[in-house]
């Protein structure tokens, strides 16, 4: 069995990436990344290689040989995958929490309650995979299996 790398490095190294473009507006250097995910220079680079395969980053600054110097701006699935922006199906987990909620709410009447639980039960049942296409995600989340 080999070890999971996703969580315990790559995932660290790209959300370093991202957290320093969020705070800076700027392309983050290699050895940045390497100081805030706390990983050494070559397990850096050989994750953002692997990061840009997917790809996590616009076009950074690589000097010759191929080491990366610079990293790009994180792409759209970059900020998703780090946590920065909704998936759908954490879009859709709020949308059934909050039908849920209401179908809790004794206020309402019991009929009310009753269609707004069996929403939310569609929702986490047979229908999450349509809602999640029509939010966005039509087959789910890039590395997260969402």
């Amino acid at each position: 069995m080999t070890d999971d790398t996703w969580t315990t490095r790559d995932l660290p190294v790209l959300k370093a990436a991202v957290e320093l473009y969020d705070r800076t507006g700027r392309n983050a250097r290699a050895t940045e990344i390497g100081r805030a995910s706390g990983f050494d220079h070559d397990t850096v680079q050989r994750v953002l290689r692997a990061l840009y395969r997917e790809p996590l980053f616009e076009k950074g600054t690589e000097a010759f040989g191929g080491e990366i110097i610079f990293v790009g701006a994180p792409t759209s699935a970059a900020l998703r995958v780090a946590g920065q922006w909704p998936s759908p199906g954490a879009q859709l987990g709020r949308v059934i929490a909050a039908l849920e909620a209401v179908a809790d709410d004794d206020s309402r009447q019991p009929e009310e309650r009753s269609r707004f639980k069996q929403i939310a039960l569609s929702l986490r049942g047979a229908a999450y995979q349509v809602a999640i296409g029509a939010l966005g995600g039509a087959g789910g989340n890039l590395m997260t299996g969402g």
